[in-house]
């Protein structure tokens, strides 16, 4: 888009009127600082097919998460995610978050999991021009996930941030915060927050830690024996290898 003197910059009654093709073609740059309300990220999840709820036909399929517990939702933000223009936008704006809830500490490290939580993490590690990896998954254990930190060596005195694409469960924060914690030389000094474009935690704290989110949704998690869609006989399917099944 090209920038002149009569220009101004889109605001949330632009995004919200974007369709899929003005989304692919959205420069982050062009958009005004703050423009991104939780109806924006829905409009935005929407367009790039990553916003699914069920229907409450049981004859429909309903997900199973990572945590292998089962859902009437799902948000698969890196369906979203790839698009690197939205990525960097949503950075941004977490920044702008994370400045307005107190956060001006300097920041050193922005760690995030793998593998969608990566690219999220990055994106704020630009913008707060800070240091970023993120840790490397292993083989689960009894349905919880595990997460490796083993590059790079985070030096005294340096701060972490952790960044997520969402949180659900909370379960592969807690493995990517105790991974640092765990597999780094020297105590880790986390900053007092943590990042997500998405919120469905069902709380706005994780261990008394403020979550500063985009967006977020009360959809439904229920451990598998207490589901009641798999009582009314609704098949589990995990999403992201059967998204075409679970959204048609």
């Amino acid at each position: 888009m090209n920038l002149d003197s009569t220009y101004s910059k889109l605001d949330t009654q632009h995004l919200l009127r974007l369709t899929e093709f003005g989304l692919k073609r959205l420069d982050w740059r062009d958009v005004e600082t703050g423009a991104v309300t939780q109806e924006v990220v829905t409009h935005f999840l929407r367009l790039a097919d990553a916003f699914w709820q069920h229907s409450g036909d049981p004859k429909q399929p309903h997900a199973e998460l990572t945590s292998g517990k089962c859902s009437d939702g799902f948000v698969d933000v890196l369906r979203l995610l790839r698009y690197s223009h939205v990525c960097m936008l949503f950075g941004r704006e977490l920044v702008l978050q994370l400045r307005l809830a107190g956060g001006h500490r300097s920041i050193d490290w922005v760690i995030g999991s793998d593998h969608a939580g990566a690219a999220i993490s990055h994106s704020v590690a630009i913008t707060l021009n800070a240091q970023h990896d993120f840790t490397e998954k292993a083989q689960a254990i009894e349905g919880s996930p595990l997460q490796f930190w083993r590059r790079f060596q985070i030096q005294p005195g340096e701060t972490v941030l952790l960044c997520e694409e969402i949180i659900t469960t909370a379960a592969t924060l807690q493995a990517v915060c105790s991974a640092v914690s765990r597999n780094n030389h020297r105590p880790v000094t986390f900053v007092p927050a943590v990042l997500t474009v998405v919120n469905r935690f069902g709380s706005a704290l994780f261990e008394k830690t403020p979550i500063i989110s985009l967006a977020s949704y009360d959809l439904h998690t229920w451990e598998q024996k207490s589901c009641p869609l798999c009582a009314a006989g609704s098949e589990r399917l995990r999403p992201k290898l059967n998204w075409l099944k679970l959204t048609q």
